[in-house]
């Protein structure tokens, strides 16, 4: 499929222009655009168009040669007149004269005056001619092409044209000129007018819609969700430069090779590969060659120095480069941008899109690009008009076969890059150095520095193959190899690995480290140190914290103290130690330098959420804040997303949900490549789905797609996700499921004994343990609870601890026991700043005294109702409330509620919100804690009532309160707040 059938894009404002301008009577229009913008097939579009079906439609293009016929483009349109009856007759003799010089007309026009034979005077009466002829024609639209190419005759026709205009004539002339030329001189016609409609290439955003029609016409790519449209639409955007006719020959080529089976994977992968292998298409390289094609040899020096150079340039450079005198390449640069060769950027030059560079690229000789290259290096290195453009350098030349010079320039690059704190960039070149190094310990040298950096920056796949690489190949020597384990170690651990992966890594670097470098093994052993519910045990970890304590007086290099300092707090943090808090006031001291600096904010990230994990949310934010300010001079795109997942979760425990739903989602979506981060936004997103908008399919799918993703996790992650759906199963009388779901975690927490993490899943563990019969079992969980948290610092365990005691003195019908642990705990949980833990609590000992009480006791559960609904947990209040209508309890409306006649009442609006959404009546069930029975015959009463004949027929009365819930739900995902992330280590 060809991409001119994907649609017209990005051109509605000059189309409606265009159309206006037409409308307005007889005039000029002017239609301006860098070739490829899409001139012509603006003009297509419109005169397509049913409003101008009746009109007489004449085009004629400019030839592009050297030598051009006079009048070919004004004489091939009037060639396409359709005949006419009777149209001689009506028009005087002048007007034969016309077909002297359109031979096709001929026999359709009077017979010219005898004089006319004479060239001389043919040619002085010929405007009159094709004037007269145009007058009889009635609405006519006069399209020519390429008026920037129009040789003297057609621009003296034009003049007289404009001058005595003919009433129905609208003069359309397109021209590809660059932004910067003035605009073809084109006169306003007498008694109309002149308009000129700029046709500017696309923005990103239509490029993408231009990309996603296109993938739609492709039965490999059709789907509604392509993950990889954004990053396939940005390729083509960049190798476009959002022109149409580029982007649009490049999707052809890339179509023809994914119909052909060329690009293999996944379809968004596949459509990547595809554009990427396309090189460039031939379309592009003929266009090009004829723009190119009168270029004089200067001119076309000029373009071998710009393809070689790369880079926007200024003349001078170019010059130089191309060896081209100053005054000749003034002239020759003209040339080039008035032929769209090269484009004007402010006071430098450079091909409009990286496809042009390539073909023009491609017509320069080996060996003379390499010359180009070399010359071109060295006229950038002694430039002095700022920075040494050293990864420009290391492409010349490395392109010219100068390898050694290309990588020194890389790695000085990546050097300096890492020295201002951009270790994103750093990383990136220092994996291309490694990559492109065909010497071992160059590469060894290369890695270590890599294997350092990507720990702060968001790294890959490539980057841990890359190392690896190193390691398994390149022999180093014992030091550099137990410090590349080490950094690689963290870069497992906090990025693309997994918990005992990472550790592994770490306890082979030691052996290394402590023979050859006792500092460093006390950083390797700080590392060992940070705990994981997917990793070892709680008492290996604190073994490494104690052998790394015994090392820690030797360390003398201020970034090694700081990483050690960073890990032991958050160790300590992580396990509960009272310790944690002096160990903490450790990294308030002013950082000895750059780097050293980075690592404390690092560590107050990490303190940041193990904190709000214990329940001390006040401190975790105060940690979150001078991690901030840490991080004001650096630029660590990794940390900064740590601090994102850090805001996420504080906001979550806190109860601020306004706008947590789109701030978790943006999250989950800019850090897809980092594991634990998006596992961790991808949580949020889930728990507010659930408790928020009441959706259960989707807030199941985020809660197991976030235990599925996270790799390095302390408990927070994987037990809120095991909790959520463990309660959505209990909500719909599953308790076996529900045991199935939190048993891998307790599994977990048993093998780890980390139980300061378990607050968030074994109160629910023991709900769904006793539900099935299993009351032997919550006894033996909660003494094991009791036990692994004693010693901790850990408040939030203690109040999740004493709901389990007063779940356990339920099961056994101690329920006024019950009911003095559940008010404790509902304390615990409000003096640490957590409404949503408080109100379960809350609600908790509310079905005890509904027990004990019954009706009498509905007020405690009402009041709990509207904690819920201050939070904006619909699907807690639904769950409430049907509470009270099992003991027989209606607040919300009379026994004779059906009073509502034809209306929906507010129940059958909430099911009929959901129906329209296309949900089944089993996920409408969950949502609403309702059982499927019920829920069908809402649905019934609603189709009655609406005269519905199926499902699909439901509708949302206008101003019903259920019609307005989705802007409540948008309300939850509205804006940004934030959260705590698993803690990132450091080597």
């Amino acid at each position: 499929m060809r991409s001119e059938g994907a649609g017209f894009v990005g051109r509605a404002e000059e189309a409606r222009r265009l159309r206006a301008a037409l409308r307005a009577g007889r005039g000029v229009v002017v239609v301006r655009g860098e070739a490829g913008a899409g001139t012509s097939r603006l003009v297509d579009e419109v005169l397509g168009g049913a409003e101008f079906a009746e009109w007489t439609q004449l085009r004629g293009t400019c030839p592009d040669s050297a030598e051009p016929v006079p009048l070919e483009a004004v004489a091939s349109a009037l060639a396409q007149l359709p005949y006419r009856p009777g149209l001689a007759d009506r028009m005087p003799p002048i007007a034969g004269v016309v077909g002297l010089v359109v031979p096709e007309l001929a026999d359709r026009l009077p017979h010219p005056p005898a004089s006319a034979a004479d060239p001389e005077i043919r040619r002085g009466l010929l405007p009159r001619a094709v004037g007269t002829l145009l007058a009889s024609l009635g609405d006519t639209v006069l399209v020519l092409e390429r008026i920037h190419l129009a040789e003297p005759a057609t621009l003296r026709l034009l003049d007289h044209l404009t001058d005595a205009m003919p009433a129905g004539l609208r003069l359309v002339v397109t021209e590809d000129a660059a932004p910067a030329l003035p605009v073809l001189g084109v006169r306003v016609p007498s008694g109309g007018r002149c308009e000129e409609i700029r046709v500017r290439p696309w923005t990103t955003q239509q490029t993408e819609q231009f990309v996603r029609l296109w993938a739609g016409g492709h039965p490999q790519l059709r789907s509604d969700e392509l993950p990889e449209l954004p990053e396939l639409a940005g390729l083509v955007y960049e190798l476009s430069g959002g022109l149409p006719g580029a982007a649009g020959a490049l999707l052809d080529a890339a179509g023809e090779l994914l119909s052909a089976g060329g690009a293999d994977g996944p379809r968004g992968l596949a459509a990547l590969a595809a554009v990427q292998e396309a090189g460039v298409p031939g379309r592009v390289v003929r266009e090009f060659a004829r723009r190119c094609a009168p270029l004089a040899q200067d001119a076309w020096r000029i373009v071998e120095a710009a393809a070689v150079l790369d880079r926007p340039a200024p003349v001078s450079v170019l010059a130089e480069v191309a060896q081209c005198p100053p005054d000749l390449a003034e002239a020759a640069v003209d040339v080039c941008v008035r032929r769209s060769v090269l484009r004007a950027d402010g006071s430098s030059l450079a091909f409009r899109h990286p496809l042009d560079r390539r073909a023009a690229l491609a017509r320069v000789p080996g060996p003379r690009a390499a010359r180009l290259g070399v010359r071109a290096a060295r006229i950038l290195h002694r430039a002095g008009d700022g920075p040494v453009p050293l990864v420009d350098l290391a492409r010349l030349y490395t392109a010219a076969g100068h390898v050694r010079e290309g990588l020194r320039c890389l790695v000085v690059a990546a050097d300096r890059a890492a020295a201002t704190g951009d270790y994103a960039t750093a990383t990136r070149l220092y994996t291309r150095a490694l990559v492109e190094d065909p010497r071992a310990k160059g590469r060894v040298r290369t890695a270590a520095k890599l294997a350092r950096t990507a720990q702060l920056a968001r790294t890959g796949a490539q980057v841990v193959a890359a190392v690896r690489t190193v390691l398994d190949e390149d022999d180093p020597p014992p030091r550099l190899r137990g410090e590349i384990r080490l950094h690689l170690s963290v870069v497992l651990r906090n990025q693309t690995g997994g918990a005992l992966d990472s550790l592994e890594e770490v306890a082979r670097a030691i052996p290394d480290l402590e023979v050859s470098d006792p500092q460093t093994a006390a950083r390797a052993m700080a590392v060992a140190a940070i705990p994981s519910i997917q990793g070892w045990p709680v008492d290996r970890h604190r073994h490494w914290l104690d052998r790394g304590e015994t090392l820690a007086e030797q360390v003398t290099d201020p970034v090694a103290r700081a990483a050690i300092t960073a890990n032991r707090a958050t160790a300590l943090m992580l396990v509960g130690d009272p310790r944690a808090w002096q160990a903490a006031q450790a990294l308030c001291g002013p950082a000895e330098s750059a780097m050293a600096a980075v690592h404390h904010a690092r560590g107050w990230t990490n303190l940041a959420h193990a904190s709000s994990a214990l329940g001390y949310g006040t401190r975790a934010r105060d940690f979150l804040d001078r991690a901030v300010a840490g991080l004001a001079d650096t630029s660590s795109p990794y940390l900064e997303g740590l601090v994102r997942t850090a805001r996420l979760v504080l906001a979550w425990h806190g109860g601020h949900w306004d706008g947590l739903h789109a701030a978790a989602d943006h999250t989950a979506r800019l850090y897809q490549e980092i594991p634990d981060l998006t596992a961790e936004a991808t949580l949020v997103r889930g728990l507010i789905s659930l408790h928020v908008l009441g959706d259960v399919p989707r807030a199941r799918h985020d809660l197991a797609e976030a235990a599925r993703t996270t790799c390095y996790d302390t408990g927070f992650v994987l037990t809120s996700s095991a909790a959520a759906t463990a309660r959505v199963h209990l909500e719909a009388g599953r308790p076996g499921q529900a045991c199935e779901a939190v048993e891998d975690v307790l599994r977990r927490l048993a093998h780890t004994q980390g139980w300061v993490w378990a607050s968030e899943v074994v109160p629910v563990a023991v709900e769904a343990l006793h539900g099935s019969g299993r009351t032997a079992r919550a006894r033996r969980l909660v003494a094991d609870f009791a036990a692994g948290s004693a010693n901790g610092d850990a408040p939030a365990a203690q109040a999740a601890l004493t709901v389990c005691r007063a779940l356990l003195a339920q099961a056994v019908d101690r329920t006024g026991e019950a009911v003095g642990l559940l008010t404790d705990a509902e304390a615990q949980w409000r003096s640490l700043g957590r409404p949503l833990d408080a109100a379960r609590a809350a609600e908790a000992r509310g079905r005890c005294l509904l027990g004990l009480h019954g009706e009498a006791a509905a007020r405690d559960v009402q009041d709990v109702v509207e904690v819920y609904q201050t939070l904006g947990a619909r699907w807690d209040v639904a769950r409430c409330r049907r509470l009270l209508r099992r003991h027989a309890i209606v607040t919300t409306h009379r026994r004779g509620r059906l009073g509502y006649g034809d209306r929906l009442s507010p129940r059958e609006e909430e099911v009929a919100l959901l129906v329209v959404q296309g949900r089944a009546n089993r996920d409408i069930a969950e949502s609403l804690v309702l059982s499927t029975r019920t829920v069908e015959h809402h649905v019934a009463r609603i189709m009655r009532k609406q005269n519905a004949s199926s499902r699909g027929d439901i509708a949302l009365p206008e101003g019903t309160e259920a019609a307005r819930a989705p802007a409540a739900a948008h309300r939850a995902g509205r804006g940004g707040a934030g959260v705590s992330g698993a803690p990132r280590t450091s080597g």
